[in-house]
This record gives C-alpha cells, structure tokens and sequence, in this order.
C-alpha cells in the first residue's frame, strides 16, 4: 500500500475517533449523543431480553453474513441511497410527532401515557437517525477506500461486519417505531370517536 494512502487512513482513523471522544463527552452542550443513546436503552429497561433481540442477534447476523459476503462499492453506494431516504423519513415521522397535539386524551392517566409512547417514539426515531448518518458516513468512507487492498481479508470482513449490523439495527429500530406509532394513531382513534 502506498505511503500517502496508509497516512489517508490514518487521518481517517484519528479523526473518526476524535469525533467520537467530542460526541460521547457526559455534558456534550450542542450534541449529547451519549444522553441519546442512554435515553434509548433506557426503552427496555423492563425487558432486558430486548437488548438481545436489538443489538445481540444482529450482532450474529452481520458476523454471518460478513463470512459469506464482501461488501463491495456497489453495495455501499446502494447503502448510501437507502439510508438518506431513511433519514429523510425518519425526520419527517419526526416533525409530525412534535407538532401533534396530544391533550385529547380521556383521563390524566392516558394522556401520561400518550406523552410517554410519544416520548419513547421520539428516542427512537432520534436514535436511528443518528444511526443513520453514522452509516451515512461509513458508507462513504467505504466508497472512498475502497480500491484499497488491505493486506488482512479479515479487515474488509469486519469493515463489512459493521456496516450489516448498523442496518440491521436501524431495520429493528423501525420496527419498533412502527410499532409505537401505531400505538400513537390507535390512540387517537380512540380519542376522535368519543
């Protein structure tokens, strides 16, 4: 490899990385992404399974699938297009739910627990959005890089790997806000009809 590609990576590598140590800090002023991503853990809290299920069997699906198959420019740039129509929905789902009234609940009790489902839909979507452009990101690194031969086959394995379990996350985490918006439009139903 050549000299100025290896120094390329390297900045890329220190940059990722300083980026990350600024984002993470515990009382981050313009951007907490660690208070977003304590906040969406904080969803299954009551049902700890749910952490397997979410992060534990696409971490052995992307490793499965890293085996079988090299990501290549095509698939990151098919990535890259599905991941920005995923933001901008994502965002959209986003703007409606924070300009909703939500006071026409029955009872002090439902309206409680309306704000909450809003409240978990809004980490959701906040998380996968962050998500998103991480992999965004990522996915044009990959392009970028990509005609570079790495000396280890197992690196592009684990480059792959990380890109397959974002995904599958963000795939999860949509089932998941699906599921709570419906939750949302359930209750307004119940709330138009009285």
């Amino acid at each position: 490899m050549e000299i100025i590609k290896i120094i390329g990576i390297s900045l890329i590598g220190l940059s990722t990385f300083l980026m990350l140590i600024c984002l993470l800090r515990k009382r981050e002023s313009f951007f907490n992404l660690r208070g977003v991503i304590t906040a969406h853990l904080g969803l299954f809290k009551n049902c700890k399974i749910q952490y397997f299920i979410f992060y534990g069997i696409p971490l052995l699906f992307a490793s499965g699938l890293a085996m079988v198959y090299e990501a290549g420019e095509t698939f990151f740039s098919s990535l890259i297009i599905i991941v920005s129509i995923l933001i901008s929905m994502l965002l959209a789902i986003l703007s409606i739910l924070t300009t909703k009234d939500y006071v026409s609940a029955k009872n002090q009790q439902q309206h409680a627990k309306v704000r909450q489902v809003v409240g978990e839909t809004i980490t959701a979507i906040i998380f996968s959005v962050v998500l998103c452009i991480f992999l965004l990101l990522y996915g044009l690194i990959m392009v970028i890089i990509g005609d570079i031969n790495f000396d280890i086959n197992m690196v592009k394995k684990i480059l792959a790997g990380v890109s397959y379990y974002s995904f599958t996350v963000i795939l999860l985490n949509l089932l998941l806000i699906v599921k709570r918006i419906s939750r949302i439009i359930d209750n307004a139903l119940d709330a138009n009809q009285d």
